[in-house]
Parts: structure tokens; sequence; C-alpha cells
């Protein structure tokens, strides 16, 4: 994600626990309790659907910074393997 506005430079980290307890804690619904615990038992790459993609997007627009979105995003549109990716 971008280490600051002007996109210059980026860090990487490992965002599946803070993201799994983002959506555990604030969000409804058993598909949301779902897609947490499978984010947050993940070891690595993983494969996400098309309505899990959309979901994580909705949940970090409205949750995250505006650094995790570029980020996110960022790595949407670079396909990272494929675009189920993340």
């Amino acid at each position: 994600m971008p280490a600051g506005i002007s996109g210059r430079s980026s860090r990487t980290g490992d965002a599946r626990e803070s993201l799994a307890d983002l959506i555990y804690l604030n969000v409804n619904g058993i598909r949301a309790h779902a897609l947490a615990m499978k984010i947050y038992r993940s070891a690595g790459a993983e494969e996400y659907d098309r309505s899990e993609v959309s979901l994580i997007t909705r949940i970090a627009n409205e949750y995250c910074t505006p650094a995790f979105i570029d980020g996110l995003r960022a790595q949407l549109e670079k396909g990272v393997g494929h675009e189920s990716d993340i």
C-alpha cells in the first residue's frame, strides 16, 4: 500500500488478521462471518470468488484508510495472478 499520498513509495505487510477482525467485529451476516474466518485461516495467497471480492471491497471502502483502499485497488487492477487473488 502507498506509504504516502504521493505514491512514490509503498510498504507491504500482512493485513489478514486485522482485516478478518474488522469484518468479524463490524459486518453483519453469515457470509461476513465465513469470509472473516477464511481470511483469518488463510496461509498466503487464497482464491476469492467475485462475491467475496465485492464484499471485501465494500468493507474496505467503508472502514479502511485511503492507503489500504488504494493498495487493495492496485492489487485488484494488477491482477496479482488473477482478479480473485488478494
